[in-house]
C-alpha cells in the first residue's frame, strides 16, 4: 500500500509511521519544497526518490525532534524556519532532543550533526520559497517557535502540530498563546478557505473540518483556562472535559499538563496531600 497521498496535482502529504508525522511534499516550475520533512531516514529516501525533480527548499513549522529529524541528510537545500526555530536548531537543543526521543521509541537518525537553517523569518511576514509564496503567522502555545503558514499558489494552509484529529491540544508553552493560536487559525480559515489544512499530525483536513475542530479545541482550551483562573488545583484536572481523539492515554497526560501550566500561570497550586 503506497505511503503518498497525493492532495492536489501539485501536492502530496506524506505521513510517517510515527505519529503520523506529516511531510508535505510541494512540486512547481521544475523544483521541490518539502515541509517539515522526515521522520526516520527510509521515509525521507522514499519521499526523494519519488521523484526527479530536486528538492530545493524547506519550510519548518516548528523545531520539535519529529519535524526536523531529517535537515541533516538534505544538505543542499535551503531551510527556512522562524527565528525561534532557528535558534533550537543551531544551539544543538533540536539535536539533543533528536537523541533522547528517538531512543525512547527506537527510531534511527542519520546527518543529525548537519542540522542547519539558511532563511529565518520573524513572523508575520511574506517569505519567497523559489517559486512559492509563503504568508508567515506566529504559531505560539505549542511551543514558542511556531510558525503558521499559508501557501496561496497551492491554496494550502499549514498549521503544525495544531488541529490534529488524532490528539487533544499540547499546549507545552502556553495555555494562554495557545487559545490566541487557535483564534487566528479560526479567523485565516473562515477568510482563506484552503482546499487542505495540513496539519502535523494525521491526515489533512478541508477548511470545514480544521473548522469543527478548532471550535472543538478552543471550547477545550478555555475550559482549562476557566478552571484556572477560578483558582482551582491541578489535581482535579478529570472535571474538565477533554475532546474525545485517538491518543487514549497519551491525551490524559497531555491533559494533565495542560491544567497543570494553566494553573501555574493563574497562580493556583496543587491541594495539599
Amino acid at each position: 500500500m503506497p505511503r503518498a497521498l497525493p492532495l492536489t496535482g501539485t501536492a502530496t502529504w506524506w505521513p510517517s509511521t510515527l505519529y503520523q508525522t506529516t511531510t508535505l511534499e510541494l512540486r512547481r516550475a521544475g523544483e521541490r519544497l518539502l515541509i517539515d520533512p522526515g521522520v526516520s531516514p527510509w521515509e525521507i529516501e522514499e519521499v526523494l526518490a519519488a521523484s526527479a525533480m530536486p528538492v530545493t527548499h524547506v519550510l519548518v513549522t516548528h523545531a520539535d525532534w519529529d519535524h526536523v529529524m531529517a535537515l541533516g541528510m538534505l544538505p543542499d537545500v535551503q531551510v527556512t524556519a522562524s527565528t525561534a526555530a532557528a535558534e533550537r536548531i543551531r544551539s544543538g537543543s533540536a539535536r539533543a532532543e533528536i537523541e533522547r526521543e528517538g531512543a525512547e521509541v527506537l527510531l534511527a537518525h542519520r546527518a543529525i550533526e548537519r542540522l542547519h537553517v539558511e532563511q529565518t523569518v520573524d513572523p508575520p511576514a511574506d517569505v519567497r520559497l523559489g517559486p512559492w509564496l509563503g504568508v508567515c503567522r506566529p504559531g505560539p502555545g505549542h511551543t514558542d517557535d511556531g510558525m503558521v503558514t499559508s501557501l496561496p499558489d497551492e491554496h494550502l494552509l499549514v498549521v503544525g502540530d495544531y488541529l490534529s484529529s488524532l490528539e487533544i491540544p499540547a499546549a507545552h508553552a502556553s495555555v494562554h498563546d495557545y487559545r490566541a493560536t487557535l483564534q487566528m487559525l479560526i479567523g485565516v480559515i473562515e477568510r482563506e478557505r484552503p482546499l487542505y489544512v495540513v496539519v502535523g499530525h494525521g491526515r489533512p483536513h478541508t477548511s470545514e473540518q480544521a473548522l469543527r475542530i478548532a471550535d472543538d479545541d478552543l471550547d477545550y482550551i478555555e475550559a482549562v483556562l476557566r478552571y484556572a483562573d477560578a483558582g482551582c488545583p491541578p489535581d482535579h484536572a478529570e472535571q474538565i472535559a477533554v475532546p474525545e481523539r485517538a491518543a487514549g492515554a497519551a491525551d490524559q497526560a497531555v491533559h494533565a499538563a495542560n491544567v497543570a501550566r494553566a494553573c501555574e500561570a493563574a497562580g493556583a497550586v496543587a491541594a495539599p496531600g
